[in-house]
């Protein structure tokens, strides 16, 4: 049997969200592109949903077609999905409605 990447594993052996969002988080963009079907089943089998719209989200500013004009810059897609990921981290709600 593979072991798992070390990445890969702490998002598999995450005990809550928050530290699933901590490893996203910290884990390498080569590492999302080259281990993404892992990756978003070990999302979907936690039923991590907004691990799964950070992961489509850097994914999709990954692969989009890059132009001389932008260098730099990133999607508010990715921005808006790394600060939800940061709310979770935090313990809180990744839609900023506090009550």
């Amino acid at each position: 049997m593979n072991a798992l990447r070390p990445e890969i594993a702490r998002i598999a052996d995450a005990a809550n969200d928050a530290e699933r969002a901590a490893a996203l988080l910290e884990c390498s963009l080569s590492t999302l592109m080259t281990c993404e079907s892992t990756i978003r089943n070990r999302l979907m089998h936690a039923g991590f949903a907004e691990g799964l719209t950070y992961l489509d989200a850097e994914l999709l500013q990954l692969r989009s077609t890059r132009r001389a004009s932008d260098a730099g810059l990133q999607s508010m897609a990715v921005i808006v999905a790394r600060g939800r990921m940061y709310r979770i981290v935090l313990g809180l709600p990744a839609d900023g409605q506090e009550e």
